[in-house]
């Protein structure tokens, strides 16, 4: 593997969801901050939107733990391919209430409103951060615009946020999108944010020395666009393509044969 090459303890750049590896650039920044404000401020329904590779579902896995640093029952679901049923499930098993294999839907949503005025009555807020809105069907869908619209009484309650495409978002319908009450649009890095993640990725995996020049660092950010996905499979194959070739330092022409080799026919 490249790690021995470069003197690393680890892969610096494996991206997932783990919190670990979030890198709060400007945009990142800004978007929790809004997060936080939606559901500080008791408002019932956000929206992250952004294009894919931006993050939205490790934004979400990080918001999820800090909500529950702070004592929020939280639940993160992926609504990607869910049946209503399923949906409600995932809640129930996630806010821990008394769900059964058995139950069928109108038993697993009274067991979710049930719960909810639970959390109230204990003076706790209710997050739910859901995935893949865009991808959700038309009947689940219906049901999001319910939760959206279900009333809780007291100074505490109810905060969904939904993470969808840019470009998808209409899918979620007007009604859905009409009860919106705070838009959160997440960016590409700029490029101080890229190379600052690059830096501070590979130190943490136990870089003693610069590994890329200066020129190569703006040429990952040029070519990934900023985009954090992009920006972890151009440095990592980068990585990989130095190190086959004995290179001491990654070049700018290195990110640019490693672009080459990774974009797919059809696609800058």
């Amino acid at each position: 593997m490249y790690q021995s090459h470069w003197g690393l303890d680890r892969t610096p750049f494996s991206g997932g969801l783990d919190p670990q590896s979030f890198f709060e650039g400007a945009s990142q920044r800004e978007s929790r901050a809004r997060l936080r404000f939606l559901v500080d401020n008791g408002r019932r329904l956000g929206l992250v939107l952004g294009e894919p590779g931006l993050g939205k579902s490790l934004l979400l896995e990080v918001f999820s733990q800090e909500c529950r640093e702070r004592s929020r029952a939280v639940a993160q679901v992926d609504l990607l391919g869910l049946s209503a049923r399923e949906f409600y499930c995932q809640l129930g098993v996630a806010l821990k209430s008394r769900v059964r294999v058995e139950d069928d839907l109108v038993r697993l949503a009274r067991l979710l409103t049930d719960r909810l005025g639970e959390n109230q009555m204990q003076g706790m807020t209710t997050v739910l951060l859901l995935d893949n809105a865009d991808q959700a069907g038309p009947d689940l869908l219906t049901h999001l615009g319910r939760l959206a619209n279900i009333q809780i009484r007291g100074d505490v309650g109810l905060s969904l946020v939904l993470a969808a495409n840019r470009k998808q978002a209409s899918r979620l319908g007007q009604g859905l999108l009409d009860r919106i009450d705070l838009r959160i649009d997440l960016q590409p890095w700029d490029e101080l944010d890229t190379v600052g993640y690059l830096q501070l990725s590979l130190v943490e995996a136990g870089s003693e020395r610069p590994l890329f020049e200066d020129e190569a660092l703006a040429e990952v950010h040029r070519l990934s666009g900023g985009v954090p996905r992009q920006v972890n499979r151009l440095a990592e194959y980068a990585l990989l393509a130095g190190s086959g070739v004995g290179s001491e330092m990654v070049c700018s022409a290195t990110i640019q044969s490693a672009h080459d080799a990774i974009c797919l026919p059809g696609v800058a």
